[in-house]
């Protein structure tokens, strides 16, 4: 009896592994967005009513597509807060030794939002990747909207980065 349980239950863990996580909405603090169906939201981090972060990447162990947002209370300078960004990255494990480069900050928007915007490359584990990171002051908070991908990811990630984006709002 025990021994057909155990399988019934390994069974039911194997097919819930190959499901696409479904779509799920995040509303915190006056953030929100849609996280799309076979994207997940995988940390989430309160600092303490100072601020927030949160990561959200495409499901698969192989998949590339994330995005983080960040956002403090309190009206920072954002090309101060970009630099600090970009010095956290140069520090990060990952992109220590990853030819990570940045290209000039522009003015651009997120959702309609004007933002200060820098894009960047990396070569993370022998795979190209590019990315962005949109900042931006809204009412009493700075928000930093990170976006990366590898570059062969670029038509699946497509999708699911647009439902993010066209979706985010700051109240």
């Amino acid at each position: 009896m025990n021994k057909i349980l155990l399988l019934a239950f390994a069974a039911v863990i194997l097919i819930s592994c190959g499901q696409p996580s479904p779509e799920t909405n995040f509303d915190k603090f006056g953030v929100s967005f849609t996280c799309p169906k076979g994207w997940s939201i995988t940390e989430e981090e309160d600092f303490d009513g100072e601020g927030y972060y949160l990561s959200v990447e495409k499901d698969g162990f192989t998949s590339s597509g994330i995005v983080t947002v960040t956002w403090v209370n309190g009206i920072l300078d954002l090309y101060d807060w970009l630099d600090v960004f970009k010095e956290e990255l140069k520090n990060n494990i990952v992109y220590k030794n990853s030819d990570l480069a940045f290209e000039a900050a522009v003015n651009n928007d997120y959702n309609s939002i004007n933002s200060l915007a820098s894009k960047f490359t990396a070569t993370i584990l022998g795979v190209k990747h590019q990315g962005i990171i949109h900042l931006f002051n809204y009412g009493d908070r700075t928000v930093a909207v990170l976006k990366q991908e590898a570059l062969e990811d670029k038509a699946k990630n497509k999708l699911g980065f647009g439902i993010i984006e066209h979706s985010f709002k700051v109240k």
